[in-house]
């Protein structure tokens, strides 16, 4: 019958985000074509070599690609064939220069920064960053019906810049609160910095205080956020006891957070004039992403009472907000 004579083929599509789908196009004998966005099994192909084409998907400004996806797969037929899609966040080889930025608009660029002793555990090229970067921009676009930090991304991915400053772990940590103004002198010296370009550092390296820090411009003037992964070592809750998302939709943890926290701080948040400003932070909720005070951090939301620094309805003048900043993009 002329069922005998074609074959199927049985596509797994997988790692995707949850309302995402993928975008999959076979090409076939006899001009045949077919987009596939889900797993599926397709029957009656005529018998012969089939190509993938792996076309990327885009989540939260990041890019995700299938690159160990088979490029064809032979039907037999009378047979099943089958084939794996398995995408993955795109990532990028190890940089230790900026690639050309893909737009000249304000942005984070996001950099793994060793002392000069520290151990290098490749949390820029395993996938650790990418995942954590990925956990905190989901959380901002649940927040603000899908806007996100924009990033400094390069073919699609977040281009981020590997550096290991002169100085000693010993050292910078002898510097006390004043760890990140030597952070940025020493990368702002090395050219790392550029114009409209925040800079949010995932630091190796120890801190005597805190597990983050940023400038908060005008009345601390700076570019750079730092996310301390190994302090307060010697503290009962060290940095490093706090895991990094597991996946990229894992939802964001400690530190997470802290890098969402940081990366607002870059922007001037919270200004004096907002209602429950308290010392650069909101003292109303314990759950306000930029809250400081006396009752234990729980971030949960971005602005509980949206009068404090976002609001997508608008602010009074003089309070930045988040909702009108040039660093957040759809």
């Amino acid at each position: 019958s002329d069922l005998d004579a074609t074959g199927s083929l049985s596509l797994t599509v997988s790692g995707l985000p949850s309302g995402s789908v993928g975008s999959v196009q076979l090409t076939g004998p006899g001009g045949y074509t077919k987009a596939v966005s889900a797993t599926a099994v397709l029957s009656g192909l005529t018998a012969g070599t089939y190509t993938l084409t792996v076309n990327r998907v885009t989540d939260v400004g990041l890019d995700y690609d299938a690159p160990a996806a088979p490029a064809t797969v032979n039907v037999t037929a009378g047979a099943q064939a089958s084939a794996a899609v398995a995408y993955a966040l795109r990532s990028l080889p190890r940089s230790t220069a900026n690639r050309a930025d893909e737009t000249a608009s304000p942005k984070y660029r996001i950099m793994y920064v060793l002392p000069s002793d520290g151990t290098d555990r490749n949390l820029d090229t395993d996938g650790t960053l990418l995942r954590t970067i990925s956990s905190w921009e989901r959380w901002y676009a649940s927040q603000t019906g899908g806007k996100h930090l924009r990033l400094d991304t390069s073919d699609g991915a977040p281009d981020i810049t590997f550096a290991r400053i002169a100085r000693t772990d010993a050292v910078m940590t002898s510097y006390g609160d004043f760890i990140r103004d030597s952070l940025e002198k020493q990368l702002v010296s090395a050219g790392y910095s550029s114009p409209n370009t925040l800079l949010l550092v995932y630091y190796d390296g120890g801190h005597q205080s805190r597990c983050g820090s940023a400038a908060w411009p005008p009345a601390l003037p700076g570019v750079l956020g730092a996310i301390f992964l190994k302090g307060l070592a010697t503290s009962a809750f060290p940095c490093a006891s706090n895991p990094f998302a597991a996946s990229p939709t894992a939802a964001p943890g400690y530190l997470e957070f802290i890098a969402a926290h940081e990366a607002l701080h870059l922007l001037g948040i919270v200004s004096p004039g907002a209602p429950n400003y308290s010392n650069q932070h909101v003292g109303n909720d314990p759950t306000a992403l930029m809250y400081a005070g006396a009752q234990p951090r729980h971030p949960a939301v971005l602005d509980v009472t949206k009068t404090n620094y976002y609001n997508p309805a608008g602010l009074p003048a003089g309070v930045i907000n988040l909702a009108a900043s040039a660093y957040l993009v759809p």
